[in-house]
């Protein structure tokens, strides 16, 4: 089955009931982050998010020095991009280990495009913006692992030319369901909030196993989210930076 996506304004109808505001804080911060980036500062954020999904490896201040001769700038650059939860540098590894969407650590969510070796994603909300950097009308093929059955949950999905998203699942897709944990007082920043939220956004293979998980987890609060609902969320993170990065 394919089903596309609809592009801007978010559409609140395609969000679980309630979570709209919080969709739309997440989307201004993210935005408000990319649009402070100086020049240079987005140039080596798009050249980490390409290292990243070509190599699957950490990625270190001396693979760039087209960005500046100086090599302190650079280092600069990345504690900048850190200290605003664009990137996470390990200082102990001397290295960039995620950078949204994509990581160099094992997670349960998996990407593959033809040509390419597979790599991980930060988290399944994230998956969507890979498509950044493979581009428009290529099959990314997803795979993850609902943690409660240890079940394989594979799709595969590509951008339009107009950054609409479509999606080829599965027969029992639609049974999928993705927590978004989230903590029961808001954060005032809710970007911040969203990324220290990533390692724990799960899909699993039905409602049923989701709801057996989180009575292990005590006092767990969050939103449940549809395959389609979650992707429609991970596409309006991706046209906001599509719109920040497309000039590189």
């Amino acid at each position: 089955m394919t089903s596309p996506l609809p592009p801007n304004p978010i559409d609140r109808t395609h969000l679980p009931a309630g979570q709209f505001d919080w969709v739309l804080a997440l989307v201004k911060g993210y935005t408000a982050a990319l649009e402070a980036l100086s020049d240079q500062e987005r140039q080596l954020y798009t050249q980490i998010w390409n290292h990243l999904a070509r190599y699957g490896s950490p990625a270190t201040v001396r693979q760039f020095p087209n960005i500046h001769k100086h090599i302190f700038v650079v280092e600069q650059m990345i504690a900048s991009l850190s200290d605003r939860n664009l990137l996470w540098f390990d200082n102990d590894l001397h290295g960039i280990l995620q950078c949204a969407p994509f990581s160099v650590l094992l997670t349960p969510h998996q990407i593959k495009v033809f040509g390419w070796e597979r790599v991980y994603a930060t988290s399944f909300i994230d998956i969507p913006q890979t498509l950044l950097v493979y581009g428009p009308n290529v099959w990314l093929d997803i795979q993850t692992t609902c943690p409660r059955s240890g079940e394989l949950l594979s799709f595969r999905m590509q951008m339009r030319d107009d950054t609409t998203l479509q999606l080829d699942t599965p027969k029992g897709a639609e049974d999928w369901r993705i927590w978004l944990p989230l903590p029961s007082t808001p954060a005032p920043n809710t970007y911040t909030e969203f990324c220290g939220l990533r390692s724990k956004i799960n899909a699993f293979n039905s409602l049923s196993d989701l709801e057996t998980h989180r009575q292990y987890q005590i006092g767990a609060t969050g939103a449940i989210y549809t395959l389609e609902e979650a992707i429609y969320l991970g596409g309006c993170l991706l046209r906001s930076s599509f719109q920040m990065l497309k000039a590189e």
